[in-house]
């Protein structure tokens, strides 16, 4: 079947493909003329890439924000079906034929879904937290780019405060074959893992910059409190953005994952777990199953196995 009689039937409720199928349909349309994937595989690509980032992330049904290069990398981090290797190249590479058609390198997102005020203990949702990566992927220059990527990196991959965000510099940040860690300095001196999901970010950060040079904000080397407000507050787009919420995020996250409570009191520089205490209500009680095995311990070596490892 050639790309001009190609139908597409895609397996999702009519009123959501009514809502979403035009924009998909013309995407596809313009790319096939430039792409050497055909038209089932672009649909392929374009409809789940659409169904999150309009349904989850909270984008707008515009090519420059649904086929932003980050929105395309976040898509194929998060949903489950891409994890593998060989998946996940597959998908990114149609991904970016398309995008790489229908956008120019000036392209920008002109009208992000606003995150509304909350209570500023409440950590960023994953949609919300979709949202801020497009927000930062489409400041006007390179500078302001890496300085809100970074900002969200240290905010909520890291849980830097602001104060500590600021006077974080890229010699602060070390990457080895197991992952990232940020060094921070002071009277709560310490040293973090960075999350998973921003070690990239702040890589790509130290790699093309000198190591004095702040993550946030290259050139502001002062004490001004209100550096990230006045950044944020001057930057493309309109983000609820605090540091404290970023920090939530990032405490929420870790009390989901269940990591060690002395590592974690550590990592966030603090002495008891009553600093905890307002974000308990925001965490994740788990399944059931999980919560007892978890708490029943690992399996007890049989009495022979014992002997064997003395």
């Amino acid at each position: 079947m050639t790309n001009e009689s190609y139908i597409y039937r895609p397996e999702l409720a009519d009123k959501l493909w009514a809502t979403i199928g035009p924009f998909v349909t013309s995407c596809v349309d313009a790319a096939a003329t430039e792409s050497r994937y055909s038209k089932p595989e672009l649909f392929a690509a374009a409809t789940p890439l659409t169904v999150w980032a309009w349904g989850t992330a909270g984008l707008p049904l515009d090519p420059t924000a649904i086929f932003d290069r980050d929105v395309i990398d976040r898509f194929t981090s998060v949903v489950p079906q891409y994890r593998t290797k060989g998946s996940r190249n597959t998908m990114r590479s149609r991904l970016l034929r398309i995008s790489e058609a229908l956008l120019t390198p000036e392209a920008i997102v002109t009208a992000l879904r606003p995150l509304g005020a909350s209570d500023p203990s409440a950590p960023y949702s994953d949609r919300e937290v979709a949202a801020l990566r497009s927000w930062a992927s489409v400041q006007p220059t390179a500078a302001r780019r890496s300085s809100a990527i970074g900002l969200l990196a240290l905010g909520i991959g890291t849980g830097l405060s602001g104060k500590e965000i600021i006077d974080c510099r890229l010699a602060d940040v070390v990457a080895d074959d197991d992952g990232v860690v940020v060094t921070v300095r002071g009277d709560r001196a310490r040293r973090i893992p960075v999350s998973r999901d921003w070690e990239d970010a702040l890589v790509r950060i130290v790699e093309n910059g000198a190591i004095d040079r702040p993550v946030f904000r290259e050139g502001q080397f002062g004490a001004n409190p209100n550096l990230i407000t006045d950044f944020v507050s001057r930057s493309r787009g309109k983000v609820a953005l605090q540091a404290r919420r970023m920090r939530a995020t990032w405490i929420v996250h870790h009390l989901n994952a269940g990591t060690s409570t002395l590592a974690f009191l550590d990592a966030a520089g603090v002495q008891t777990l009553e600093a905890f205490d307002r974000f308990v209500r925001f965490a994740d009680t788990g399944q059931w199953d999980e919560n007892r095995a978890r708490m029943r311990g690992p399996v007890a070596l049989p009495d022979w196995e014992l002997g064997r490892h003395e």
